[in-house]
């Protein structure tokens, strides 16, 4: 394989592997989620690229903790109720 050949593989690669990390990153954020006022059950990301993931809400903050607990496992754990009082603004990259 010649030098060029095996950059543009490596090219070819990285970006792959981005698009993959942005797709495996989206889902429905906080601003589109929002219906009204309430608590949200969401999954926040170390990686900030698309915001949080809403699964659910709005509920009142017990409704919120029994369908975290629903879940149940170590996702229950990453989950987080957030409560928006307003639609949520946009920050950063997404």
């Amino acid at each position: 394989m010649s030098v060029r050949s095996i950059r543009r593989l490596s090219a070819f690669a990285a970006l792959l592997s981005v698009a993959a990390a942005l797709a495996a990153c989206g889902g429905k954020g906080a601003s589109e989620a929002y219906t009204g006022p309430g608590w949200y059950l969401e999954k926040p990301y170390l990686l900030v690229v698309a915001g949080p993931r809403v699964f659910a809400g709005p509920f009142s903050y017990d409704k919120c903790e029994e369908e975290r607990a629903k879940i149940g496992g170590d996702a229950a754990t990453q989950m987080l109720c957030v409560q928006h009082v307003g639609k949520p603004t946009k920050h950063g990259l997404y």
